[in-house]
């Protein structure tokens, strides 16, 4: 059973023009009562997105990956230099706003339109069009693997 935050929900947010994320109400007492309205904000291993974290969230990843053995495994070496070396502290302002860097705007393409997805632990945001295309190919994955689904060893069971 997990016994983490579990965070869900998409939500269509937008940034203003000084790059500031207004998070949806429904998740500002998350970071409120979790580290002060405090998150923190890195680039995705795997995706065109960003990912946030409420602090104490972010204190077990910072735990998982101290833990890599990065002295002898460039692939850890590379996973620390991405998810840490990307990760800056950021602050919801009174109005419930995060201030996104501009490198990491950048480095996913988001301007004005966005999206906010609740993903296990922490959030996903996505520009809108880099979203729309995860989003058909999410599509395309699925309805390439509801052909063998029954026989994918961790999904064979799944209850929905």
């Amino acid at each position: 059973m997990f016994d983490g935050l579990l965070l869900s929900g998409t939500s269509e947010v937008s940034l203003d023009s000084k790059g500031r994320l207004s998070v949806p109400a429904r998740y500002r007492e998350i970071f409120a009562d979790d580290g002060d309205g405090q998150c923190v904000v890195t680039r995705s291993l795997f995706d065109k997105c960003l990912w946030l974290y409420p602090s104490s969230e972010w204190d077990n990843v910072v735990s998982t990956l101290g833990s890599l053995p990065t002295m002898t495994d460039p692939l850890c070496r590379t996973i620390q230099r991405i998810v840490l070396g990307s990760a800056v502290f950021c602050q919801l302002d009174a109005q419930g706003r995060v201030l996104l860097p501009p490198e990491l705007r950048q480095v996913s393409e988001i301007s004005k339109k966005a999206y906010l997805i609740g993903f296990n632990n922490k959030f996903e945001l996505w520009s809108e069009e880099n979203f729309a295309l995860q989003r058909k190919a999410d599509d395309d994955l699925l309805q390439q693997a509801a052909k063998d689904l029954a026989s994918h060893s961790v999904l064979a069971n799944l209850k929905l």
